[in-house]
């Protein structure tokens, strides 16, 4: 193709070369584990004499896979894990641990988790879909931003901390930068619950009728996902591969977004989908509170009761949706336990299908938007694209295009 051909193309596309053609401005809103989490570490005590007790200053706790080494692997998992304090009934860091969430108003902190290796695939997160944009004219942090948050505390939590009043100031202002141009809000995973709550119960029909133009989900996380109840019984390893699944159980279970995406028991997840067998009584998601007993962690169950309703019964957002999901791939749906293993040895898994993390009824649960709201809901599936390659998938990526230039 000529030159003078492509540019012809581009133009009818919408297209400038070499300068903003900025219709819709994006925000992102990451999942679970996306959004680097630095720590400064001032401890009197720690679990195991090889633990750090005194930092120098801020550092990537997550994602850094230096902390995920053997041995070293045990003193991240207690210093990124929640407490529960009695007196104030709140969670919290480990004593002598801080934590803050870089980045925000900024992608850097969501495109790469371990910017110390931004090489390494597994390290790159939203870095595909930023970049498309910004090769199509997009400015980081200005017209393409983000607004990452503490993955590990749920809904509630985070409009406590004041996320949500942050995220609507950052949509406000992203719109004023762009010359008064309504917000693509661009949501993955666990962002999607989180995003959900901020426009069911923070803002009105009004404000979302003026900031946003589109609300664009990716493997939205909707009624949970099967392999969650494994992550409390016997840990996950979360696809990292130099990591043991029980190292970090005691972390995984103290975080609230971990109960949050705990399957809803609803016509979703029903008494008779079974998530958990074992030699001596099966589990579904009404089952809650036999199973944390069971498993002798029944703050497990509280922290369901306080999360369980944060989104339920899927409220419709109001703004023009997009339900984009990954399906047809093998995803943990049953975990079957030996009678003496269990809750502390790795289960044998049946599978179904999802988009390898979230089973593909959660995926679709958006679809009854269609009959409760007037702006319209649209659903697509992309066959054989993984949960986190839904960011780096090209026909994901131009399908989302697709709606900012629309």
């Amino acid at each position: 193709m000529t030159l003078a051909a492509t540019l012809l193309l581009c133009v009818a596309a919408g297209f400038q070369i070499g300068a903003a053609n900025v219709t819709s401005p994006l925000v992102l809103v990451p999942g679970i584990l996306g959004s680097q989490l630095w720590g400064k570490l001032n401890r009197t005590s720690v679990p195991f004499p090889y633990c750090t007790k005194v930092s120098s200053g801020w550092y990537n706790m997550w994602l850094n896979f230096e902390e995920l080494l053997p041995l070293v692997v045990n003193c991240l998992s207690d210093n990124i894990m929640l407490r529960y304090s009695n007196e104030t009934g709140q969670y919290g860091n480990t004593p002598g641990v801080e934590t803050k969430v870089p980045g925000f108003g900024d992608t850097s902190s969501i495109e790469f988790l371990d910017p110390a290796r931004k090489w390494f695939e597994p390290t790159q997160y939203f870095y595909a879909l930023v970049q498309h944009f910004v090769e199509f004219g997009y400015e980081r942090g200005k017209t393409i931003r983000a607004a990452p948050y503490d993955w590990r505390f749920s809904a509630d939590a985070l409009l406590q901390q004041g996320y949500y009043d942050n995220l609507r100031s950052l949509i406000e202002n992203t719109y004023q930068l762009a010359g008064n141009a309504p917000v693509t809000l661009v949501v993955h995973s666990l962002g999607a619950p989180t995003s959900l709550f901020f426009l069911t119960k923070v803002v009105d029909q009004a404000w979302k009728d003026t900031y946003i133009k589109a609300y664009v989900t990716l493997s939205g996380a909707w009624r949970g996902a099967a392999k969650v109840a494994m992550a409390f019984i016997s840990g996950d390893n979360e696809g990292i591969f130099i990591d043991r699944p029980i190292w970090g159980r005691e972390a995984q279970r103290s975080y609230l977004s971990t109960a949050w995406l705990l399957p809803y028991p609803s016509d979703t997840w029903t008494e008779e989908d079974i998530l958990v067998v074992t030699g001596n009584k099966n589990y579904s998601s009404w089952d809650y509170y036999d199973l944390f007993n069971d498993i002798d962690y029944p703050l497990g169950y509280a922290m369901f009761e306080q999360v369980v309703n944060l989104t339920a019964p899927l409220p419709p957002p109001g703004v023009p949706t997009y339900c984009y999901y990954g399906a047809d791939v093998k995803t943990p749906l049953q975990f079957i336990y030996r009678t003496k293993g269990f809750p502390n040895e790795q289960p044998t898994i049946l599978y179904g299908l999802g988009d390898g993390t979230v089973n593909d009824n959660s995926l679709t649960s958006c679809e009854k938007w269609k009959d409760q709201q007037t702006q319209p809901v649209t659903l697509k599936a992309f066959s054989g694209v993984e949960h986190v390659s839904m960011l780096k998938s090209q026909p994901v990526i131009q399908a989302v295009q697709d709606i900012v230039y629309s």
